[in-house]
């Protein structure tokens, strides 16, 4: 008869496991799939479940399968933004956020576009085989995805300007981290 393998580390407890199985799902999730997954009873998923929602760190959204339960967007969203501002340099983010800048021109340069929703416009158009659909499928994605770090970069500036301001340990390791004080 063969042993299952593990599969959690061996000092990985049941509210480790639910809440890394919960938080890490794009979509919603029933406490019996969570529990399954976090190989815990469906009773202990739920208790831990529950607390995360009452913390602000899950929703719980209703499903062909029941009660189920999501990432908060809004608690993910800060949480970035924070890792960022963690993570990161005023200088890395600042030329970040110039990169994210160039490459959105280039593109409405390469598509001969002003915006975004012009892009989209765009697939309709008969004169654009497969291919040129999908690559421009694909750079509405990026251009999404760029626009998304793009508020969260300019938060996490935000964020170290204001605790800079405010007196407060700075972000990171760098000194670089702080703005000079307006007038």
């Amino acid at each position: 008869m063969s042993k299952k393998e593990p599969r959690w580390p061996e000092n990985t407890d049941a509210a480790e496991r639910v809440r890394h199985v919960a938080l890490t799902r794009t979509e919603p999730r029933n406490a019996g799939w969570i529990a399954e997954e976090a190989d815990v009873s469906r009773d202990t998923a739920v208790k831990y479940l529950e607390r995360m929602v009452e913390q602000g760190d899950l929703e719980v959204v209703e499903t062909n399968e029941g009660t189920s339960y999501k990432p908060d967007s809004v608690t993910q969203f800060l949480r970035e933004v924070r890792e960022l501002a963690e993570a990161h340099t005023l200088n890395e983010l600042t030329r970040e956020l110039n990169a994210i800048g160039e490459e959105i021109d280039a593109w409405k340069g390469t598509y001969e576009v002003e915006s975004l929703a012009e892009l989209r416009q765009s697939i309709g158009r008969d004169d654009l085989t497969g291919d040129e659909r999908r690559e421009r499928l694909e750079t509405i994605e990026e251009w999404e995805y760029n626009i998304e770090m793009r508020e969260s970069i300019q938060l996490a500036i935000s964020l170290k300007s204001s605790l800079t301001t405010l007196g407060a340990e700075s972000l990171g390791d760098e000194s670089s981290t702080k703005l000079p004080q307006e007038g």
